[in-house]
């Protein structure tokens, strides 16, 4: 029986590190969904600049199936950026945290990229240069975790 609590898989300090970064850059880029991302035509035809928000949340409701098309990426560039800052935020022991992290950010760039393309604004490539930076710091954390995991096992 165990009468104090002593956490088996302590992440080390490097760890620790990347996993403060990648929680304040997700917290970044989840307040950049705010944010113009691209440049486009509303509902009523006009000319203006549309972010994740504005393509969730459209007064006149969604009239067509490119409307419907921008619902999903809305939600798609929402949705993720949260979930991975929950994941890297409550996850401390295992590599899982790097799973969300680097699908978060391949899709977003993805989307992005291959959706906004032309008509991109300055927040959108400030959230692709997010994304990459995130991705680094993924694969280094996850990295860390690797190093320290085999540290451990040559312990015992």
């Amino acid at each position: 029986m165990r009468y104090t609590y002593v956490e088996e898989n302590p992440e080390s300090k490097l760890e620790r590190k990347f996993r403060l970064a990648l929680v304040v850059l997700y917290f970044a880029h989840t307040a950049f969904t705010a944010m113009p991302y691209m440049h486009g035509y509303t509902a009523e035809g006009k000319y203006a600049t549309l972010s994740p928000v504005s393509l969730v949340f459209q007064p006149n409701g969604y009239n067509s199936a490119g409307e419907i098309i921008n619902l999903i990426y809305g939600i798609v560039l929402i949705v993720l950026p949260m979930a991975a800052f929950f994941f890297c935020l409550l996850d401390k022991k295992s590599r899982i945290k790097y799973i969300p992290a680097a699908v978060c950010s391949v899709v977003t760039a993805a989307i992005i990229t291959f959706y906004v393309g032309r008509t991109i604004a300055p927040f959108g490539v400030v959230t692709l240069i997010l994304d990459v930076i995130t991705l680094f710091l993924t694969m280094q954390g996850l990295q860390a975790t690797n190093i320290r995991r085999r540290e451990e096992s040559l312990k015992k």
